[in-house]
This record gives structure tokens, C-alpha cells and sequence, in this order.
């Protein structure tokens, strides 16, 4: 392993929600949920979209990334909801767009897709069963 530990590719593999953070050029942040898939082998994030009617994939996280290829994911949880433990992994990074391929997310993506290469990787609580 080089950029994750053991206990931080066990917590993405186990889960499949993030919320992505962008900055576009007027510098204000946008965050979206969004749903990921984690290449333990290459060590990156790779995001894609569904097509949405009458929009395509037009998001603005997508044109954010164009100016700026620099993001943040926040995956995480609460491990116990009565004592309030909660327990994630920041990453942070360069993102890397791709226009094709995109569909193999599953149905409904189109061919646009994202992939966060980290430079900054930080997790909390997660060896706390949940």
C-alpha cells in the first residue's frame, strides 16, 4: 500500500456514498453527494455520473473541475449513533477527467467520468466497528 492503509481500503470498499467538494473560479465551494468506486490497485477514486433528462451530464462539479482540477471527498459514518462516534477518510487531490468509459458504472451513466488521484489522505475512527 502506498497512499492508504489497510483499515482505510477496508472503509472504502465497505462503503459506496462520498460527498465531493469542488472550487470553480469565483471560488466558492460546491459539494455533492455522490457514489464512488474505489481501484485499490491504481489507488484512485473514480467517480461517473448519470445522465439526468433534458441535462445530459452537465454538472457543476464537472465545470468546476475543468478551471480547477483540485478536490476534496469525505467519505464517512457514524459508528454508534447513541454515544455519536463518527468515523471517515478525507481525501484530497488532482482530478484527472475522462469523456468515454464512463458507462461501465452501470445503467443510467454516461460516457463522462471523474478520477480523484489523492496527494493528501486522513481518516478518523475508522477501526470502530460499526
Amino acid at each position: 500500500m502506498g497512499r492508504f492503509n489497510t483499515q482505510e481500503v477496508a472503509y472504502l470498499n465497505e462503503h459506496i456514498l462520498g460527498r465531493l467538494a469542488t472550487t470553480g473560479t469565483s471560488g466558492k465551494p460546491h459539494v455533492v453527494p455522490i457514489r464512488y468506486h474505489f481501484d485499490p490497485e491504481r489507488e484512485v477514486i473514480k467517480i461517473g455520473g448519470h445522465v439526468l433528462e433534458g441535462r445530459g451530464q452537465d454538472r457543476l462539479y464537472i465545470r468546476h473541475l475543468k478551471v480547477n482540477p483540485q478536490a476534496a471527498l469525505v467519505v464517512d459514518d457514524v459508528a454508534d449513533g447513541q454515544t455519536w462516534q463518527p468515523r471517515g477518510i478525507l481525501i484530497k487531490g488532482t482530478v484527472v477527467l475522462h469523456t468515454e468509459g464512463g458507462e461501465v458504472f452501470g445503467p443510467g451513466f454516461g460516457p463522462n467520468w471523474v478520477e480523484v488521484v489523492p496527494d493528501f489522505v486522513t481518516s478518523w475512527s475508522i477501526d470502530i466497528p460499526a
